[in-house]
């Protein structure tokens, strides 16, 4: 599921302009590169509470927060989700993919930015 999460924030993240890494594949023809992720249907569910969580994520000057006990725990509360002690530890691992992708997308885009100046 990390590979899931890092392959989504490297194509979906958009540049300075507003546009993804899927976005100017497509607008060169060359979809191809965009890798598709094989994603297990038995645990998908999983995505989709990641990304309900991640919807409603803190953000500092610094980007991203990290998903806290508490996040997890309202949002398991509002939503009447349960959730396993097996699934927690896997959303906090996505959460720690999504992170970890996201610094190096942010560290990228400052270099390319230091490039053009």
């Amino acid at each position: 599921m990390s590979e899931v999460i890092r392959l989504h924030v490297r194509y979906s993240t958009p540049d300075d302009k507003g546009e993804t890494r899927r976005q100017r594949n497509e607008r060169f023809g060359v979809e191809e590169e965009t890798p598709e992720p094989d994603i297990d249907p038995d645990t998908a569910y999983l995505l989709d509470w990641f990304w309900n969580l991640h919807s409603a994520r803190a953000e500092s000057f610094d980007g991203p927060q990290p998903l806290s006990f508490t996040d997890i725990a309202n949002w398991s509360a509002l939503t009447g989700t349960i959730l396993l002690r097996e699934e927690l530890g896997i959303l906090r691992q996505m959460d720690a993919a999504f992170l970890s992708a996201h610094a190096i997308e942010r560290e990228e885009a400052r270099e390319r930015r230091k490039g053009n100046t």
